[in-house]
């Protein structure tokens, strides 16, 4: 496999997750981020079963659950009339839906760039990105 130069623009949980698969895929990964120093932005994320796979190879998941709240069921009624608008059970789904995972965005965030920092991957602080140029 030929080992690819990339970058990443943003330090956010998706550029962070991102970052650390394709290091771990053999690639040399660096990450550019606008502030000056990588931080937070946002507050809660709701993390559906796909996305918790993911957190779970590389390694995360377990702190996730350590620090977030399970979720087994998303119900939802409309203002005063108490209609639902949405019932929806994980386990109706099967015994491999999984479930989700309420957590405040800082939480993920702390715990993704603490792995892309144990592994050495490169963090470009102060740099707006405003372009991309595709190379050979």
């Amino acid at each position: 496999m030929q080992r690819l130069h990339i970058a990443i623009a943003g330090c956010g949980p998706a550029g962070l997750a991102t970052a650390l698969l394709l290091h771990r895929d053999g690639h040399h990964v660096t990450l550019f981020e606008r502030f000056d120093a990588p931080r937070p932005v946002g507050s809660g994320l709701m993390i559906q079963p796909t996305g918790f796979a993911v957190l779970r190879e590389l390694g995360v998941a377990d702190a996730l659950l350590d620090h977030g709240a399970r979720v087994d069921r998303l119900h939802g009624e409309a203002g005063n009339s108490g209609r639902i608008v949405l019932d929806v059970r994980y386990a109706a789904l099967g015994k491999r839906a999984g479930f989700g995972v309420g957590v405040h965005r800082a939480t993920l965030f702390t715990l993704l760039h603490r792995a892309v920092a144990a592994e050495g991957i490169a963090v470009e602080t102060g740099c707006a990105v405003t372009g991309s140029e595709l190379s050979a």
